[in-house]
C-alpha cells in the first residue's frame, strides 16, 4: 500500500510539473486568450492558463510566543526514559495542553505551503498540495509509517522539544462538482484546526488530542448542492502506509442549513493491527457553526473515540464550544469551554501507540477547561494572540505530576502570548 501511495505522489508531482509549465506557457500568450469564456481568467498577472482553472501558490507562516503556569513548573528532560528526545510530555505545562505544553519561549510552527489549487468548474483540473512544518507542534501531524516507525525514526522526526513533519502531501483532482485527494491530509474531525493561521485561541482544544489530526489514503467529495456536500473513502488514521492491514472507512457530510447555520459530521470506522493485537475503532464528531450576528460566531464542537480490543473497551469523548466577537476589523475576543471525559484512555489509540499527553485522563474521569483571549490582526502579515486558561481535572493528579519535588496537582492556571508572521 506505501508503495502504490509513494508511487500517485510520483505521478502527481510530475502532473503538476506538466501544469506548472503549460501555466507559464499560456500565461505569456495572453493576446491568444480570446476563446476564453471569463476575460478576467486570462490575466497575464494571475499567471494561469485559460479558463477557470486553479492557481499556483506558495506561502506559509511562523508562529511562536510563551506560556507559564501558576506552579512554576519548568521542562524535565530524562533521556533515559524518552530516549535521545528526553523531552518529558508531564512536564512544564502538561501535554494536556497539547500545543504549549512548553514552558518559556517556543517557535511553535515554521509553516511553508505549496502547490496548485484546483477548479473544476469548467472540467478537469489538476493540482495538489505539499505542507511542511518545523517546531513543537509538528509532533502533532507525524504520522506512524513517514515520519516516524515503520523501518525510519520510531521516535519521529526531531529531538528535544523540536520536530518536523509533512502535515500534508497530496494529490487532488476536480470534474465540476467532484473533488479527489489522494495521499496525506488533515482528518476532518472536531473544530480544532492544526495551522495557527486558522485557529483563534494560542492553546489547542482538549478535544484535539483524541482525534485524529491527519490522515493517508484517498477520499472524494461531491457537491450535491450549495447546501450539501458529501465524502467517503479509504485512510489510515494518523498513519501514511503503516502496514496493509489498517483500513477505516472515512465519511462525512456538510450541510449549509441557511445563512447563519453550517453542520458538519465525520466519522470513520475501521481496524488497526498494531504489533500483537487488532484494535477495532470507531471515531466521530459532530459540529455546529453559527453566526449568530454580524459580529458574533459559535462553535459547537461533540467528538467521540472509541477502540476494542480483546477483554478491553476504551471511549473517550468531549465538548467544546467558542464564541467569537468581532470587536472590530482588526481585535476579536473569544470564550472557549470545554470538557472531556475517558474511559480508559490512553491505553490504546487508534494507531495502537498510548497518548502519554492525556497521561492523568483515566477511567470515568472528567476534565474541565476554560479560556479567554483577545487576538489583533495588525496587517496582513502580522497576528498577535494573547490567552488565559485554567484547567482542573476530577478524579486525577494531572498538573506538575510530581516534578521538581512538587506535590501533583488537579488544576492550574496558565496563559500566554504569541505573534505570527505570515508570508
Amino acid at each position: 500500500m506505501r508503495k502504490m501511495i509513494v508511487s500517485c505522489l510520483g505521478v502527481a508531482a510530475a502532473v503538476l510539473a506538466l501544469q506548472f509549465t503549460q501555466a507559464e506557457v499560456k500565461a505569456g500568450l495572453f493576446d491568444q486568450c480570446n476563446p476564453c469564456d471569463e476575460a478576467a481568467a486570462c490575466d497575464p498577472c494571475e499567471q494561469v492558463s485559460c479558463g477557470s482553472t486553479g492557481k499556483w501558490f506558495v506561502n506559509g507562516h511562523v508562529e511562536s510566543g510563551f506560556w507559564a503556569n501558576a506552579h512554576g513548573q519548568r521542562n524535565a528532560y530524562d533521556a533515559a526514559t524518552n530516549g535521545r528526545h528526553g523531552f518529558d510530555n508531564a512536564s512544564a505545562n502538561t501535554g494536556l495542553l497539547q500545543n504549549v505544553q512548553n514552558t518559556g519561549y517556543q517557535v511553535n510552527q515554521v509553516y511553508v505551503s505549496a502547490g496548485k489549487s484546483v477548479d473544476g468548474t469548467h472540467g478537469w483540473d489538476l493540482g495538489g498540495t505539499v505542507d511542511f512544518v518545523w517546531g513543537t507542534d509538528a509532533r502533532f501531524v507525524q504520522s506512524n509509517g513517514l515520519e516516524r516507525a515503520n523501518g525510519h525514526d520510531v521516535e519521529g522526526w526531531g529531538t528535544g522539544d523540536y520536530y518536523s513533519a509533512f502535515a500534508q502531501a497530496y494529490f487532488e483532482a476536480a470534474y465540476k462538482k467532484l473533488n479527489v485527494k489522494v495521499g496525506k491530509f488533515y482528518a476532518p474531525f472536531g473544530s480544532q484546526p492544526f495551522k495557527s493561521t486558522d485557529s483563534f485561541f494560542y492553546s489547542f482544544a482538549p478535544t484535539y488530542g483524541f482525534v485524529p489530526a491527519t490522515a493517508g489514503g484517498a477520499y472524494a467529495t461531491y457537491t450535491v448542492s450549495d447546501k450539501l456536500s458529501v465524502y467517503g473513502g479509504w485512510v489510515q488514521p494518523d498513519q501514511f502506509g503503516e502496514t496493509k492491514d489498517d483500513n477505516a472507512f472515512l465519511g462525512g457530510v456538510i450541510v449549509k442549513a441557511n445563512k447563519k447555520r453550517t453542520f458538519h459530521y465525520a466519522f470513520a470506522k475501521g481496524e488497526n493491527h498494531y504489533a500483537a493485537n487488532s484494535y477495532d475503532y470507531f471515531v466521530n464528531s459532530l459540529v455546529l457553526t453559527t453566526q449568530e450576528t454580524k459580529r458574533l460566531r459559535s462553535v459547537l464542537d461533540w467528538s467521540y473515540s472509541q477502540t476494542r480490543v480483546p477483554g478491553n473497551t476504551d471511549t473517550i469523548w468531549g465538548l467544546n464550544n467558542e464564541w467569537i466577537y468581532q470587536y472590530t476589523d482588526k481585535l476579536s475576543f473569544g470564550l472557549r469551554l470545554a470538557s472531556v471525559r475517558g474511559g480508559g484512555y490512553p491505553a490504546y489509540s487508534i494507531t495502537g501507540v498510548a497518548d502519554d499527553a492525556y497521561a492523568g485522563i483515566g477511567e470515568n474521569t472528567d476534565w474541565y477547561t476554560i479560556s479567554a483571549g483577545w487576538k489583533y490582526d495588525a496587517n496582513k502579515w502580522l497576528t498577535i494572540r494573547s490567552e488565559i486558561r485554567y484547567d482542573v481535572v476530577d478524579g486525577a493528579s494531572a498538573f506538575n505530576n510530581g516534578f521538581e519535588g512538587n506535590v501533583p496537582k488537579d488544576y492550574q492556571f496558565s496563559g500566554g502570548l504569541s505573534t505570527i508572521v505570515k508570508f
